[in-house]
């Protein structure tokens, strides 16, 4: 190994195969000075210093010389929304990304907009599936998970006076839902660029059918695609929050 300290897989001359801390999935008994001959195809064409078995040439690669519509290279964009100015790189967002802003009812919240301030990133729950219309009709779900919340800080909670289990209005550009607060030291104030940024969690497994009813978080979203696989960027964009009930 070239490190002794960072060793994980190698070469054992002794017993003529790799070994290490892992189980090696290339040819156990393929010696690191191993050459293909002409013509080898497959397995047969990775050299012994080759072992990265997906890959064609059986290197290990830093980036994808092809085939990507972003890229090559990676590095830090700003979500689509954002609060702040992206610090390290000078492109704010991915300039590849599918964005539809010829649609009315797809509006982005400019960056550092102040009505809308706060971070918004949403997730599933181990006790509903996907958006919800299988498992909200099944009682012992929802009386494990009864209905739709939004996680927020302490300090964003006091901010806004909002006590625990109060019923909050978050809006978007697109739209606004409610749900009941989830105050919690797990969605901490992040500091960005001498400021402090809120964040809220909120799950997204309720809709106006089944034994439990809630808001459908995915009305505050904006419809932005990863460039390659046409991925919904729903995990991170700006809302705002106040203590209330929708009409």
């Amino acid at each position: 190994p070239w490190s002794e300290r960072k060793k994980y897989v190698w070469w054992d001359e002794a017993e003529k195969k790799w070994t290490g801390y892992d189980v090696p999935d290339f040819p156990l008994n393929k010696p690191p000075d191993f050459t293909p001959g002409p013509g080898a195809v497959g397995m047969d064409a990775h050299s012994g210093s080759d072992p990265f078995i997906m890959k064609p040439d059986g290197k290990g690669w830093l980036f994808a010389p092809k085939g990507l519509k972003d890229g090559p290279l990676p590095t830090h964009y700003e979500a689509a929304e954002s609060p702040v100015h992206n610090a390290l790189y000078h492109q704010q967002s991915n300039p590849a990304a599918k964005y539809f802003r010829d649609r009315a009812d797809n509006r982005l919240a400019a960056i550092g907009d102040s009505n809308y301030p706060i971070v918004i990133t949403t997730y599933r729950l181990t006790e509903h599936h996907v958006s919800g219309p299988m498992t909200r009709c099944m009682p012992w779900l929802n009386a494990l998970q009864p209905s739709l919340f939004a996680e927020i800080s302490p300090e964003l909670a006091s901010e806004r006076k909002i006590r625990h289990g109060d019923w909050v209005i978050i809006n978007t550009p697109r739209g606004e839902i409610e749900a009941r607060a989830m105050v919690t030291r797990r969605m901490r104030p992040l500091h960005v660029s001498g400021r402090v940024v809120h964040q809220i969690g909120l799950p997204f497994h309720w809709g106006f059918q089944g034994k439990s009813k809630g808001s459908i978080t995915n009305d505050l979203a904006h419809m932005v695609l990863e460039p390659n696989v046409s991925i919904e960027e729903a995990k991170a964009f700006t809302c705002n929050i106040r203590p209330g009930r929708m009409p």
